[in-house]
């Protein structure tokens, strides 16, 4: 499964060492120099986790921060910073990060830091993505479990209640389904997805997935 992130890194080398570290472990990367980038990043996309470097042009990282999370964005962010003072380190915890690295870092620490702030934040525990004390996700193999037994679930279903899972609680666009389960060449089946939301209402019931009429569906279990 790839994991979206939005790196905000203003210097080059290091911006495409992060992405080219992290494209090895399936992240994918939005690579942005600048807060207004970034800000324009997040609201036209969703991501998973946000690295942000704090002295950056336009607004600093500790600013692109807050006004996320005044707008209601709690994606988990992690700063990376030259800044070591405890004065900054405690700044970046109130504006609302999740971690605080410091430059220069050893970048398969940074992949732990990741991965730790993805299990807690997500329930992804190695390749497992938990979605209740009854149900959850083998990511690497692409198949629901009950318990230890193992629901029949075809593979465009996985990819939509994962789509679902990952982002539970919020709505996910017809776009976004669209983007997830079909290729560039593949033609788009918008029954099809009704019948995908029918599959899993089956297995979780009708109230688990509610349809945001128009616009989505949001996974509520």
């Amino acid at each position: 499964m790839s994991y979206k992130l939005l790196i905000l890194e203003d210097n080059t080398l290091l911006l495409q060492t992060l992405e080219d570290f992290l494209s090895e472990y399936a992240y994918a990367c939005t690579l942005v120099k600048s807060g207004k980038e970034a800000l324009e990043a997040c609201f036209q996309n969703t991501f998973d986790l946000y690295l942000v470097d704090v002295k950056v042009p336009d607004m600093s990282g500790f600013e692109f921060l807050q006004a996320l999370r005044h707008s209601g964005d709690r994606t988990p962010a992690i700063f990376i910073t030259s800044l070591n003072d405890q004065e900054s380190v405690a700044k970046g915890f109130l504006a609302g990060g999740d971690d605080y690295i410091k430059k220069p870092f050893d970048l398969h620490e940074l992949l732990l830091r990741i991965k730790a702030i993805l299990a807690r934040t997500k329930g992804i525990v190695d390749d497992w993505l938990i979605i209740d004390n009854d149900y959850k996700l083998n990511l690497a193999r692409k198949r629901l479990f009950k318990g230890t037994t193992e629901l029949d679930l075809n593979l465009k279903d996985f990819e939509l209640l994962y789509l679902l899972v990952k982002d539970r609680g919020h709505v996910v666009t017809k776009e976004m389904i669209h983007q997830h389960l079909w290729s560039s060449s593949e033609e788009i089946n918008e029954g099809s997805i009704r019948v995908y939301i029918n599959n899993l209402k089956k297995i979780f019931g009708k109230e688990a997935i509610v349809n945001i009429r128009g616009i989505g569906y949001r996974f509520e279990k």
